[in-house]
């Protein structure tokens, strides 16, 4: 069975970055720009832009996931973080992802054998009392 982390890493860090930069782009930030503010390379930003990364999950499903990445792009684009705080929310975010049982349906299409009524792997991991 893969590991929730490495999905996590793999699926939902990668569609949660790609929210940002495409908020951000909404905003009227430029592709180089973000890259500096987000410490990526400008053909990632480029590769999101254009939907070949990030896209395996659909976030804007979820709308308590969705006001969290509104919540950061607010705050980046006030100039309010730096480098070390967007990458703790954009954790964060996953983290509260995962702890929702989001990450459920996206496990159970990659490894069909999942039950997840019977897993609670995230909810014991990521318990929402410790994130905030």
């Amino acid at each position: 069975m893969k590991s929730v982390l490495e999905l996590g890493s793999k699926y939902i860090v990668p569609a949660i970055r790609r929210e940002v930069v495409l908020k951000l782009i909404k905003k009227g930030f430029m592709g180089v720009e973000i890259a500096k503010i987000l410490k990526i390379s400008p053909s990632l930003i480029t590769r999101y832009i254009n939907g070949e990364r990030g896209t395996q999950v659909d976030l804007r499903r979820y709308k308590d996931i969705v006001e969290r990445i509104e919540n950061l792009v607010d705050k980046i684009s006030s100039g309010e973080v730096d480098q070390y705080i967007i990458a703790k929310e954009i954790d964060r975010i996953a983290i509260y992802f995962m702890s929702r049982k989001h990450l459920c349906e996206i496990h159970k299409k990659l490894e069909p054998n999942i039950v997840p009524d019977k897993c609670s792997i995230c909810l014991e991991l990521f318990k929402t009392n410790k994130i905030q």
